[in-house]
């Protein structure tokens, strides 16, 4: 009777632990990737696992409904994109916590492509993708002069600056000012033995069109290598 009534107790005991509901950082976690992929997120911590041949990792596990959005990306791009929400998302002291954020997203194809990312890879990712927010906030803010430290295009960074000005003015006449920006993507390439990263993301125009774009950013650097932006 007594390992029976200590049993119940330890059950009563795990299933409130797992009630307990969302930390502050996860909630904020849920609310991006919903906003951005209109798909809901649940996750798991584990401790002294193993993970491939290294063990005693502690991981944090983000699994990610299907949603009509994940199913047109590449799930290389998505899945990069939410362990850097994930991990941006968090405390200092939960950044602490973990060696690695994994990420699930339940595809319409019933594939399962889970990986899980080093916190020292997305702590690279994310200072790149740092200076790429720079750049979607001054065309917002059409403070185009802060453009010019971050851009390394061509010999002349305040002609590129003034084709970017020039460009979006004439958008704008158009379409009305941008009133928002998200990025939804990113990935992770190579060139010249140097590994570099594309942080993909959508304008939002006043009269409702959106327009997508990318920069390319070096690891370890502040600048912009290479951006696009698709025709509206």
């Amino acid at each position: 009777m007594k390992t029976n009534y200590f049993t119940s107790i330890c059950c009563i005991l795990l299933m409130y632990a797992c009630s307990s509901g969302p930390t502050p950082s996860e909630q904020q976690i849920k609310k991006d990737i919903a906003a951005i992929y209109l798909a809901e997120s649940t996750f798991e911590d584990i401790t002294n696992g193993t993970l491939g041949d290294v063990e005693n990792v502690d991981v944090k596990n983000v699994y990610v409904s299907q949603s009509a959005i994940l199913d047109t990306m590449d799930i290389n791009i998505s899945r990069n994109s939410i362990a850097a929400i994930t991990y941006e998302n968090l405390s200092n002291e939960e950044k602490d916590d973990y060696n690695y954020i994994g990420v699930l997203i339940d595809q319409k194809n019933k594939e399962e492509n889970p990986f899980s990312f080093s916190v020292k890879t997305l702590e690279k990712m994310i200072a790149t993708k740092k200076i790429a927010y720079q750049f979607a906030e001054s065309i917002k803010n059409k403070s185009y002069q802060d453009l010019v430290p971050i851009m390394k295009i061509g010999e002349d960074p305040t002609q590129t600056v003034k084709t970017i000005s020039d460009y979006f003015s004439k958008n704008t006449a158009a379409t009305g000012t941008i009133v928002n920006f998200y990025y939804y993507g990113a990935g992770e390439g190579e060139h010249q033995s140097k590994t570099y990263y594309s942080h993909l993301g959508t304008f939002v125009y006043g009269n409702g069109m959106t327009q997508n774009f990318f920069v390319n950013i070096f690891e370890n650097e502040s600048v912009i290598e290479g951006y696009t932006i698709d025709s509206l």
